[in-house]
């Protein structure tokens, strides 16, 4: 059998001459920090014994899974085998209540054990530090809406410097996979379905937290994830994914070749998912001969929750928790990352006399001790109150948050309604029911409604337009219920205002145990159909049956497909999920104190039907229904078009933006491709400027209609024109077929534009 294995770009092969060595002041080297992470962790490595190798493998998921949870026995259960990372606490934790259980244990681990190796402390961090009372940013779906790559590196330093303060050096993100497959639960997790504006967000999150300090340590470690994932059969979350290897390395493993390449991050996560019939944890064949040998990654692999556990219990393809674990560890894993209860790498400790096993486990444990050393947990003074009360919801952090939230919206439609005045005595009727509560993800630490840092939309017009101009009505619940009693109100409230705003959506939340019952969205939920849940579409319908002007706010990570009656709404913005300054943003962008700048960063489909409605399709993908010469012109029956209307990189604005044609150069290395783009209307905006590629003719294997290769946002006054010109690398224009990249010469078109629909683009050919 072949071992794949792979170490750091600065890691070399374990000295045992290096081992015992002591510093001339007595110090052991891996605790003498003027030596080099190689040396130190070389020195510690020979000191461990196999139990101390083995439980550095694993950890402790989280101290606490409610409030002040923390249960003494359990957690010295797990210390027994498994005290490689600490989880801090879970998005029901105060970190201040928190934080003299988890300096105790920090000391602990370090005082009371033989070798004194620390915890690391990791965490998810998606939109916020995974506790409450940290920063609340729209989760990742919301960024990529943003398409702005340097507002996104603010929030990041904002994500870094709040985990740091709480002692957290490793983080769980960022997530890498596609949001192609709308009725999957967790597309709200990802930045959007294009490769290159994934890999974008991605490079930049790994840039900015593993940024050094002044010490010369990493500040905080990151985990691309999945490898690979999201294309699941029906969008079930655990569910297998059938995708050959051209479709997983021209699209799939994109964004990750993109960040390894930029970014070399120190860690990646492999999915919990099989591919091709073998599951991620144990195939060595992708984890191996493509991830490490094709793409290049050299960092550290870990598994998901249940990713090991699976191969036993769920995927049949283990005969054993401890056949699982060895599975894992050839296919590359070092690090299991254990569902809340004990993991299945602490079955290794029968198999010391195992030199094949042995090696494997040397191996992984100096991935894992380079981390430890790179990032100086070793040498870092514990969390303290001072530290975590100045840092978290710093001034500075929730001015990004405010900045990041009002480009996070997306204005899919307006026939003029929008902006509302802004000095009028016009009364608002609020409607449904996500206008009362943030709906911020199934990885945000705070409670939806009551506990929320932040508001929701009621609040927020309240304040803005005074309670006596705001009646809310719920309408209905956000599940089915037979209870319509709710909508007649509704409608009676829009009449009487003259205006109504209705919040409809899918509720993705999983810190409040009531809203758990009302969840349609996130992690572990999928979508049969891509209408509204419960009632809300009835109520819409009756809202808008009255002719009363409407506005319809989206809110939630699926990708609702709108039905004809939605689209008779007089404007539509989308939220998708929200931080705690959304709602305020809302109202900003409503009576247009923010002129609306957001980009769909995913394609709605047309019908529950039409999932397959990413802008990036195949050109077989959209040959039109029915026998040639019946004067059909639909890709599907009833009559849709492959294309979207509402498609990727789609958004409005209170102004107009004219893009000219694209003007082609090269040079050696790079392909020039110049434009202008101009505010055409009467206020000052935002506009992002795509560009867009194909080969004209390909070899062996389909291209994509056009791929995005590059974008930028700008802001303009009214009149202004920016000329721009954006530079490719001839190296971007290539694809796979099976492993070996190819640039063919050959002619190649170019599109600029303010979205990827064929009428928002401009486009010029360039023979390379």
């Amino acid at each position: 059998m072949r071992l794949y294995h792979s170490f750091f770009p600065f890691l070399g092969a374990v000295s045992a001459a290096s081992f015992h060595e002591r510093t001339d002041n007595g110090v052991p080297q891996y605790k003498d920090a003027s030596l080099s992470p190689i040396e130190r962790a070389n020195d510690l490595l020979g000191r461990m014994n196999w139990e101390e190798k083995v439980g550095q493998m694993g950890g402790v998921r989280r101290l606490a899974e409610a409030k002040l949870a923390f249960n003494r026995s359990n957690y010295e259960a797990f210390v027994e085998t498994q005290n490689g990372i600490l989880g801090y606490g879970s998005m029901y934790n105060a970190p201040l209540d928190l934080l003299p259980i988890a300096n105790q244990v920090r000391m602990e681990q370090v005082n009371s054990t033989r070798l004194g190796i620390p915890w690391i402390t990791v965490t998810d961090s998606v939109n916020s530090i995974y506790l409450v009372n940290g920063t609340l940013f729209p989760a990742t779906l919301s960024m990529g809406c943003t398409f702005n790559i340097p507002l996104y590196k603010q929030v990041v330093q904002v994500l870094r410097d709040e985990n740091r303060a709480l002692g957290t050096y490793w983080v769980l993100s960022p997530e890498l996979d596609l949001a192609k497959e709308p009725r999957g639960g967790r597309v709200g997790e990802m930045y959007g379905e294009d490769a290159y504006l994934v890999g974008s967000f991605g490079s930049q999150y790994v840039k900015t937290m593993e940024e050094k300090n002044e010490q010369g340590y990493i500040q905080v470690a990151t985990t691309i994830k999945h490898f690979v994932y999201a294309q699941n059969q029906g969008g079930v979350n655990l569910a297998s994914i059938n995708a050959g290897i051209n479709w997983i390395m021209n699209d799939l493993a994109l964004p990750f070749w993109k960040v390894i390449k930029e970014a070399n991050p120190l860690s990646l996560m492999a999915s919990y998912s099989s591919v091709d019939q073998i599951p991620m944890s144990a195939n060595q064949y992708m984890l191996q001969d493509i991830l490490r040998d094709t793409l290049g990654f050299k960092g550290l692999i870990m598994s998901d929750a249940f990713g090991i556990s699976n191969m036993f219990t769920a995927q049949k393809t283990a005969t054993s928790a401890q056949d699982a674990a060895v599975q894992a560890l050839e296919a590359g894993l070092a690090l299991e990352l254990s569902p809340g209860k004990p993991g299945y790498f602490p079955t290794l400790m029968s198999l010391e006399n195992d030199t094949r096993i042995v090696e494997l486990v040397d191996k992984a444990v100096h991935q894992i001790l380079m981390i430890k050393l790179a990032t100086g947990v070793f040498e870092q003074p514990l969390a303290s109150e001072e530290t975590i009360k100045k840092t978290l919801r710093a001034e500075s952090h929730l001015e990004v948050n405010r900045n990041v939230s009002r480009e996070a919206i997306v204005l899919l439609q307006n026939d003029g309604v929008l902006p509302l005045p802004s000095n009028s005595s016009q009364k608002v009727a609020v409607l449904g029911p996500f206008a009362s509560l943030i709906n911020a993800g199934s990885y945000a630490p705070e409670d939806p409604i009551d506990s929320a840092t932040g508001s929701g939309l009621i609040e927020s017009l309240q304040e803005a337009l005074g309670a006596d101009k705001v009646k809310y009505v719920q309408g209905c619940d956000i599940v089915l219920t037979n209870n319509t009693s709710g909508i007649d109100e509704a409608v009676s409230a829009a009449e009487a205002a003259g205006l109504a705003v209705l919040m409809l959506g899918s509720l993705s939340t999983s810190a409040d145990p009531y809203m758990q019952s009302k969840r349609t969205d996130g992690e572990f939920y999928s979508h049969a159909d891509l209408g509204f849940p419960g009632l809300q579409q009835q109520l819409l319908d009756s809202v808008l049956d009255t002719g009363v002007p409407t506005v319809v706010i989206l809110s939630g990570g699926q990708a609702f497909a709108l039905s004809n009656s939605t689209l008779r709404s007089n404007a539509i913005l989308h939220s998708f999920l929200a931080g705690e300054y959304t709602a305020d943003s809302l109202v900003e962008i409503l009576y247009g104190r923010v002129n609306p700048s957001g980009k769909l960063p995913v394609s709605l489909p047309q019908a529950s039907g039409a999932t397959t409605a990413y802008y990036d399709f195949l050109p077989s993908d959209s040959v039109l229904a029915g026998p040639s010469g019946n004067g059909s012109t639909a890709w599907q029956w009833p009559q849709l078009q492959r294309e979207s209307p509402f498609t990727f990189g789609y958004g409005l604005s209170y102004t107009t933006f004219a893009v000219s044609a694209p003007t082609l150069t090269t040079t050696n290395t790079t392909v020039q491709i110049s434009t202008s783009v101009t505010n055409t209307g009467n206020i000052t905006g935002k506009e992002v400027v795509q560009v867009y590629f194909r080969p004209k003719y390909t070899r062996t294997i389909e291209f994509p209609v056009r791929r995005l290769t590059a974008f930028a946002k700008y802001e303009l006054q009214p009149g202004e024109t920016k000329d721009i010109t954006f530079s490719v690398n001839k190296e971007e224009l290539g694809y796979w077929v099976y492993t070996k990249y190819h640039v063919y010469p050959g002619e190649y078109e170019f599109w600029v534009g303010t979205s990827s629909r064929k009428q928002d683009l401009k486009n010029a050919t360039i023979t390379l």
